[in-house]
């Protein structure tokens, strides 16, 4: 269709003028060819209005095969303009402001059309090309230059003139960007969920044994811009900290089976080593406590905390062992250790102060933690609100071990993670 659009005119302005009508026709199609090529609409736009690929440096341009393509796109169409205006000059001048007007046009426009520094460069390289080829042909035929002050004069202040308009308007209203390192933070991050989903199906086939397969799975962005990925499986759940590798959550499904004779020490190394596979800095130097649940036939839980200057810090993992030693439950928050001021309220200090508010009610410190308050880490006082001649507890309150005063704390994340 712009063949037509253009061949048409272009032989009748050749007939009128006496111009070569082959070479018209032939300018007409190399035209075309640009055109059709540059402007009619594609699927490799950016999908962003006023935005130009800087590309690559000048001396690695033509290794691009794009590149390559788009300095021979040029050569035919102004070859052929030399040989049938005979303005040298005129030529290159437009091809230069044509080739800037086009990936302007592609920037600011809906086409599917990616607008690129290097199509600049590269077309300009291919226009610069054509003209010489064209002005070797003119040269060897007519056997002296095919320049005149005219052609020369109008060429050089059309071309200042166009080239100033574009250099300011791609200035002002186009913003440049580097999307090879855009492309390549794209491959970086594939990479990553590549190495993710491997480390996940490898927690999985440890946990549950080889073979289980991942059924479905998610990923949450944490506030502190880690991830927690979960997997479910036939056999069960897990949720795993990345890019920390560590182990959140196991959480396998039904009860585990079958009595056993192992004692409390023979537990406990069974939790101790699944701990220091699992989560090996969290419970270095951490404290374990152990309870059972339905007496000694009954699941076994191992507590892991860590305590600094008589301040428990906010790592914690609970693990749920079976009589036979299996772990049937793993519960953690890896975090770690927060600097904190010095606690300066003691204990019967904080007992005081939360039996002054408690309207008569007996105050009971449990303990000193490690809390964010306002998102900043404090050690806080932990006291139980008691009443009656059973001892019941009403409430829980928090006391600041600085300041005395009363707080709300927050979760250790600060509570917010955002969806992936």
């Amino acid at each position: 269709m712009i063949v037509i659009l253009l061949g048409i005119p272009s032989l009748l302005v050749a007939r009128a003028k006496g111009a070569s009508v082959a070479l018209s026709l032939l300018f007409a199609a190399a035209l075309s060819g640009v055109l059709t090529v540059t402007l009619t609409p594609g699927d490799g736009g950016s999908g962003q209005a006023g935005i130009c690929d800087v590309g690559l440096p000048l001396q690695g341009l033509l290794s691009s095969e794009s590149a390559r393509l788009n300095v021979m796109l040029l050569i035919p169409a102004s070859f052929f303009a030399v040989l049938l205006f005979r303005r040298p000059f005129l030529v290159l001048a437009g091809t230069l402001m044509a080739t800037g007007g086009i990936e302007l046009l592609q920037s600011w426009t809906d086409l599917g059309r990616s607008c690129s520094y290097d199509d600049i460069k590269a077309n300009a390289f291919g226009g610069f090309l054509g003209v010489i080829l064209g002005v070797v042909v003119l040269w060897t035929r007519r056997r002296r230059p095919p320049f005149t002050k005219t052609d020369a004069v109008w060429g050089i202040c059309s071309g200042v003139v166009g080239g100033a308009i574009l250099s300011a308007t791609f200035a002002f209203i186009v913003n440049p960007v580097h999307s090879e390192a855009k492309a390549q933070h794209r491959r970086e991050a594939a990479g990553d969920d590549l190495a993710q989903d491997a480390w996940l199906q490898n927690a999985v086939a440890s946990l549950y044994g080889k073979g289980t397969l991942i059924t479905q799975s998610t990923s949450v962005k944490l506030n502190n811009g880690h991830w927690r990925l979960t997997a479910e499986t036939a056999k069960g759940s897990v949720d795993v900290l990345w890019p920390d590798r560590k182990l959140a959550r196991f959480t396998p499904k039904g009860r585990a089976r079958g009595t056993g004779t192992l004692s409390e020490d023979e537990l406990r190394s069974v939790g101790d080593r699944f701990a220091k596979k699992w989560l090996p800095d969290d419970v270095a130097g951490a404290k374990v406590t152990h309870r059972t649940v339905d007496g000694s036939r009954g699941p076994h839980i191992l507590v892991y905390r860590r305590y600094v200057d008589g301040v428990m810090m906010p790592m914690r993992l609970d693990l749920t062992v079976s009589p036979t030693g299996r772990i049937t439950g793993m519960a953690a928050q890896s975090t770690p250790d927060p600097k904190l001021p010095k606690a300066v309220v003691t204990w019967a200090s904080a007992t005081k102060l939360a039996e002054r508010t408690a309207g008569g009610a007996t105050a009971v410190p449990v303990k000193l933690l490690a809390q964010r308050v306002n998102r900043a880490w404090r050690p806080v006082w932990m006291v139980s609100i008691v009443r009656g001649p059973k001892k019941t507890v009403e409430s829980t309150v928090f006391l600041d071990a600085v300041t005395g005063s009363e707080v709300t704390p927050g979760p250790p994340d600060d509570g917010g993670t955002t969806g992936r």
